[in-house]
């Protein structure tokens, strides 16, 4: 039998958040003042990794005063937009209330800047349950990487073995069991296999209280 569960990391996007879009609308906006290429399926395929890797990916090999100076400018784009925008999606806030109220250890760690993280928690008082934001920049490696996952739960002065992370990426899923965590899926609309190699699989965390995280040990 597993150990039980006594800390809880969160990703953000698609998980607390749904700013996809306004992601989207910053990286092709960017791209496009900066003569680089940004279709729909270039964003798709590398939303949720950090910026110098999705340059690194989309555009080749770049100085690195330049993936910064492009980074900074998408990232003003998107906090711009997100200040605007940004509500929790449905379940998120009351799961992570109702794991504050049992006493788990909650902590936010995601690939997108230090400087975001710090915004959204303050629209959406966040740092009433979290205790800890950790930003994939501050790491060595990304996701599916377990880096960021690992620091988390160092940061909340937690083992692995009793960790869990809420995910909705693949690479996240990936990076929660390399880490030696457990994992839920958040899936969407979406069944794709390594979704479902999570612990659980869920739509929507509207399907996800306490009981069903004890449950999972």
């Amino acid at each position: 039998m597993a150990q039980p569960i006594q800390a809880v990391i969160w990703d953000l996007d698609g998980v607390i958040i749904d700013s996809a879009e306004e992601h989207q609308q910053a990286w092709q906006r960017m791209a496009r003042e900066e003569g680089f290429p940004m279709s729909d399926a270039d964003f798709w395929a590398t939303f949720g990794k950090r910026n110098d890797d999705i340059m690194t990916m989309l555009w080749g090999s770049l100085p690195p005063e330049r993936i910064k100076a492009l980074a900074d400018k998408k990232e003003e784009y998107f906090r711009k937009l997100v200040r605007q925008t940004a509500k929790p999606l449905p379940g998120s806030m009351e799961l992570m209330h109702g794991l504050h109220e049992a006493g788990y250890r909650q902590a936010l760690a995601s690939s997108t800047p230090p400087e975001n993280i710090e915004l959204i928690s303050a629209v959406l008082g966040l740092q009433r349950y979290l205790t800890k934001l950790v930003s994939g920049e501050t790491v060595a490696h990304g996701k599916p990487a377990p880096d960021i996952f690992l620091k988390a739960a160092q940061e909340l002065d937690a083992a692995p073995a009793v960790c869990l992370v809420i995910e909705d990426a693949v690479a996240g899923v990936q990076a929660a069991h390399a880490a030696g965590m457990r994992c839920i899926a958040v899936a969407g609309k979406r069944d794709l296999p390594g979704l479902r190699a999570a612990e659980l699989m869920v739509r929507s965390l509207t399907e996800v209280d306490v009981a069903r995280v004890r449950a999972l040990a």
